[in-house]
Parts: structure tokens; C-alpha cells; sequence
């Protein structure tokens, strides 16, 4: 028998749970510190938004360009690789986490808001379409999430169990 790696997809669920992490890591320093120095709508409509986008490009987009992975996915086991496996391009970093990050940037134009949710409708949607498992910001980049959590060996199969045991 010969000793093969085999890639796993990162589950949707794995991948949520990273981005709600890496949201939260990002989004509450931010959301706290425009509310205390601007009005609560200035703050909520404008400044956190902007602020946001322009954080999370950069939180992203180094800490995958370093290590394929942000705090998020690190707790959740799963890491970006190229769609060949291979560890990403700095380019590939900025095309994936600029498409995620950039949307809530569109925030204090009313027209652009609605398209930005419906534009993070259709992301989710098409982690759920085709065999990758790849979002939009996963396809332009040329990108996939792998799990990264141990696996247990395979069980050996019939032919390979010596005689003696069965």
C-alpha cells in the first residue's frame, strides 16, 4: 500500500465560522473606535465601513500571503492553496481578499449597498456549485480552502489483514 496525501475541501460551515472569526477580529475594534470618535451615524453609515474594507484587505491578504491562512481559518484547520496546491501568490492574496473585503466599502452609497448584499449572496451561493467548493474570490484568484485537521489512517482493507487475524 502505497502512502498518498490526499487534499480534503474545507466545509462551508469550516469556512463561515473562520470568516465570523476574522470579522470579529476586525470588525469590533474598528465598529468601537469610529463610534467613539464620531457621531453613532457617521461612525455606522461612513467611517466603520470604510475602515473596515480598507483593514480587512490587509489583515487578509498578508496573513495569507504568509501563511495562507488568517486567525480565523488557523482555528478552524483550513488554509487557501493555490488551485494547483502549491503555497499562494502574493497576487493571488490580494485578487481573493480584495473581492471579499471590498463590498462593504459600498456601504454609504445607497445603490451600491443593495448590489454589495446581493454581490455576498451570490458568493455564498456559489461555495454550494461545482466540485471545489470555490466562491467567487476562490475562482478569480484561482484559489481553494483545504481542511487541514488530522485525519485518522485508513482502515485496512480485507486483502491487506493478515490471515492470522481473521
Amino acid at each position: 500500500m502505497t502512502d498518498r496525501t490526499v487534499t480534503v475541501l474545507a466545509e462551508p460551515a469550516q469556512r463561515l465560522v473562520a470568516r465570523l472569526v476574522d470579522t470579529l477580529i476586525v470588525g469590533v475594534p474598528i465598529g468601537t473606535a469610529a463610534t467613539e470618535l464620531f457621531t453613532r451615524e457617521t461612525a455606522q453609515t461612513v467611517v466603520a465601513p470604510l475602515a473596515f474594507a480598507a483593514v480587512y484587505l490587509v489583515y487578509e491578504a498578508v496573513q495569507l500571503a504568509l501563511w495562507g491562512r488568517t486567525v480565523g481559518k488557523r482555528l478552524t484547520g483550513i488554509r487557501v492553496v493555490s488551485a494547483d496546491g502549491s503555497r499562494l501568490r502574493v497576487s493571488q492574496a490580494l485578487v481573493r481578499s480584495a473581492i471579499y473585503a471590498l463590498p462593504p466599502a459600498a456601504r454609504p452609497v445607497p445603490v451600491l449597498n443593495i448590489l454589495a448584499g446581493i454581490f455576498w449572496l451570490a458568493e455564498i451561493g456559489l461555495l454550494f456549485e461545482g466540485e471545489h467548493r470555490q466562491a467567487l474570490h476562490d475562482r478569480a484568484a484561482g484559489t481553494l480552502v483545504i481542511d487541514t485537521r488530522p485525519r485518522p489512517a485508513p482502515a485496512a482493507e480485507a486483502e491487506d489483514v493478515p490471515l492470522s487475524e481473521v
